[in-house]
């Protein structure tokens, strides 16, 4: 009888053991999920998310954009705004590198006048299937709870092409190199 309680007790600290272990490894923000964001008339985008993340899918109108928005369950330490944008039937050249690049560009020099940082240097991303460019600024002039770090680019993702705003608080946020996980190992189907 004394061995069988002996055992019981040793089964039941391996299965506390266990529950605790997975448990901080969620919450550490390893843990991820696949999430799938329906695309009117587009398919369907898939992106593997930390589970310690909030997400909110806005769908417009017909033929307007859907955004997806991240921010963490608990605090505000990052915003990330995803704009899913598609080209007109049969425009091939809509979210090809070069294009991307000139875009990423364009809207960089626009807010650099506000920006700490003198030059724009834009970088390229590689996902699996995917190429994106983006750069990163700091606010020049912060209003009160506004976030001091901007991260913009985009990302093609089969014919899709994801806008994305990442702002954050620290530098070199974990939250930054998540989002670009995201982006990175972003994909698309068709329904």
């Amino acid at each position: 009888m004394n061995t069988y309680r002996k055992e019981t007790s040793l089964t039941l600290c391996v299965v506390f053991s266990l529950t605790f272990f997975v448990a901080s490894i969620a919450y550490a923000g390893g843990a991820k999920i696949i999430k799938t964001y329906p695309i009117p008339e587009h398919g369907v985008l898939e992106l593997n998310v930390p589970i310690t993340w909030q997400d909110k899918a806005h769908i417009g109108q017909e033929n307007m954009p859907p955004i997806i928005i991240f921010i963490p369950v608990k605090g505000d330490d990052f915003k990330i705004l995803i704009t899913v944008l598609w080209g007109k039937p049969g425009e091939q050249s809509f979210n090809n590198p070069e294009k991307i690049r000139m875009l990423v560009e364009l809207e960089g020099h626009l807010i650099l006048p506000r920006a700490v940082e003198t030059k724009l240097v834009v970088q390229q991303m590689r996902g699996v299937h995917n190429v994106g460019y983006f750069f990163t600024l700091t606010d020049k002039a912060p209003k009160p709870g506004e976030f001091l770090y901007l991260t913009r680019g985009g990302m093609a993702v089969g014919p899709l092409l994801l806008s994305v705003t990442i702002l954050y608080r620290v530098e070199g946020s974990e939250s930054l190199k998540e989002a670009l996980t995201i982006l990175r190992e972003a994909t698309h189907r068709i329904k």
